[in-house]
């Protein structure tokens, strides 16, 4: 027996050293990539502030700061909450908010992470893009994070966010919004079929007041010349660029003066904004929802519109959307939004929430945000936006839409639920808002925005920092 033990104590004793080495290993590595091993870790931490910190060269990051317009990706190595991903992509990222941050003079533009940029088959926690979003109009830096939380609850597929303290090598960014891609792997997570088409739509296609027979325009004999090939170029392509010549004798530089389509209305499908499936376009699905939504009488238009449109969930939206203020979207300039289409049938995605709450008004004043009609719920001619006049023309819709602002502003959206959540997050994010030296507004305007209106000047609400 004593042999037994023996021979028993000594296997055991290698087994709990062999265990040590392989964990200390573990650990050891670890803690020298700073990388952890699970792509099962949650990407979005609510319950605290995480500290993102981006590595690059000091001439990538100099790119970035004098070039942020092109929104050129350059290598970087990407550390969350001490978790190491080397050779990522960043890029500077937005619209109006980065022309504007841009020619301010502030360094404090939102970015675009890729984690899968220098290798395809890499994600981070499930995920293979990130965004970091400035809080470019808002002095709370918080309204972004709510709206997200609000379309949520009420039921619609929805981008996870959560906030970071931003750093880019020795440069304190500041407090930021994390905010999921709608992607695939979105689509993976909130579908059950994630092949579809999804659409980011543009104005003028974005009102989605047009149909497959305004793609059918006949060229001019001009357009039709234009498109002729000489040589191996095309005409057009060879006038462009004798005109770019004689612009750059003219002025020194040369414009990047862009050929108009030989089919002025096929810029409409190009901007319906394809994000999947992009080899092998098929836009039939699309065509026969647009020409439902546009030309089907009155009559049978809801038994036609609920085979190519989710229309529950759009009323959802249009609730939550009118109800928060979320005018820089469909109700208003044809855009911040997605379509993602599962065989044939449409549903309506949120997204870029920055200008909610009446932060992003499009000239319109105080008052006229508030009062806001409801069964008007748009900056603009309703009629303008078929996919909110005609649903709400329809009674049943009408009063299914009624039903859900009822259960918005007594549940999500009650005062009473709002005063608690916004304290809630302003105390998780103050302390990171007063360190922030690169906000755009003051710490003053901060703790009065989150009960009061304040003044925001210049394009945005960029204003300088001044206590």
């Amino acid at each position: 027996m004593k042999e037994i033990w023996k021979e028993s104590r000594t296997a055991c004793l290698g087994l709990v050293i062999l265990i040590i080495i392989s964990v200390g290993g573990l650990v050891y590595i670890g803690a020298n990539s700073g990388r952890v091993f699970s792509e099962d870790l949650e990407p979005f931490i609510t319950d605290r502030v995480v500290e993102v910190r981006i590595v690059m060269s000091g001439d990538d990051w100099e790119k970035c700061l004098l070039e942020a317009l092109k929104e050129e990706y350059v290598r970087a190595d990407f550390y969350f909450d001490g978790e190491l991903v080397p050779d990522v992509a960043v890029r500077p990222k937005g619209n109006s908010s980065l022309n504007s941050v841009y020619r301010s003079g502030s360094i404090r533009l939102s970015f675009k992470v890729d984690f899968n940029f220098f290798n395809t088959a890499r994600t981070f926690r499930g995920l293979k893009k990130l965004n970091f979003n400035n809080g470019f109009h808002d002095p709370t830096l918080i309204r972004e994070h709510l709206s997200y939380e609000i379309f949520d609850l009420m039921g619609l597929p929805t981008p996870r966010t959560a906030f970071v303290d931003l750093w880019v090598n020795d440069t304190h960014m500041g407090l930021y919004t994390q905010v999921e891609q709608v992607d695939v792997n979105f689509l993976a997570r909130h579908f059950s079929d994630s092949t579809g088409n999804l659409y980011k739509p543009e104005p003028p296609a974005g009102y989605l007041a047009w149909t497959e027979d305004d793609l059918k325009v006949e060229p001019s004999d001009e357009e039709i010349m234009a498109e002729i090939n000489m040589g191996g170029a095309k005409l057009v392509d060879i006038m462009n660029a004798l005109e770019e010549g004689e612009e750059a004798g003219e002025n020194g530089e040369a414009e990047n003066i862009r050929a108009d389509s030989p089919v002025e209305m096929q810029d409409l499908i190009d901007r319906m904004g394809l994000r999947t499936n992009e080899a092998y376009p098929d836009h039939a699905a699309l065509y026969e929802f647009l020409e439902i939504l546009n030309n089907e009488p009155d009559d049978t238009f809801p038994l036609a519109i609920e085979k190519v449109l989710d229309v529950d969930q759009v009323l959802r939206f249009v609730a939550v959307a009118g109800t928060i203020g979320y005018f820089d979207s469909y109700l208003g300039f044809g855009h911040n939004y997605y379509l993602y289409e599962i065989d044939g049938r449409f549903t309506i995605i949120p997204w870029d929430l920055n200008g909610a709450f009446g932060s992003f008004s499009q000239n319109m004043d105080r008052e006229s945000i508030i009062n806001c009609y409801i069964d008007e719920p748009t900056i603009g001619p309703l009629d303008e936006r078929p996919l909110i006049a005609r649903l709400l023309a329809h009674e049943p819709y009408r009063e299914t839409y009624h039903k859900y602002l009822r259960e918005l502003i007594e549940g999500p959206f009650s005062p009473k639920r709002m005063s608690s959540r916004i304290e809630e997050v302003a105390d998780l994010v103050r302390p990171y808002v007063y360190s922030d030296e690169l906000k755009f507004y003051t710490n003053k305007d901060f703790e009065r925005a989150l009960y009061e209106d304040i003044p925001r000047d210049g394009p945005g609400g960029i204003q300088p920092q001044q206590e």
